[in-house]
């Protein structure tokens, strides 16, 4: 009886701790893009605009590269740079990583996801959305 109540734990606790790679795994890819650098900066890399569960999330790929930038921001775009757009700061100038979007942006109506120097109110990267 022991050992049955033991495998019963050890099997709830494996549901468990796969949940998470479950929901990760069902994230659905919404627009993709390319970077791009502007005003002679350099960026290259991926980026996914992506839904997981009720979140929307940036994704930067691992090919993802900004070189040298201060401060550089996280901002939508529809034709060009909107600056009431910014939500953040991207944290690394290189590799993969995420940012939660804030609720209530719609992120259909920009056509452009832009890496912004908000100390010096220049683009940095922009990516075009498909």
């Amino acid at each position: 009886m022991h050992r049955k109540s033991m495998t019963k734990r050890l099997i709830c606790a494996a549901l468990l701790l796969s949940a998470p790679l479950s929901q990760a795994d069902a994230a659905e890819v919404l627009r993709r893009g390319t970077f791009k650098g502007v005003g002679g900066h350099k960026s290259s890399g991926s980026v996914e605009i992506v839904k997981d569960g009720d979140v929307l999330k940036v994704v930067f790929k691992a090919d993802f590269v900004l070189k040298d930038a201060p401060d550089p921001k996280l901002a939508w775009g529809k034709n060009g740079y909107r600056k009431d757009t910014i939500f953040g700061k991207l944290e690394k100038l290189k590799g993969e990583q995420e940012y939660v979007i804030p609720a209530g942006t719609d992120v259909s109506a920009f056509n452009e996801f832009w890496l912004w120097c908000q100390r010096f109110n220049v683009g940095l990267a922009v990516a075009k959305l498909d």
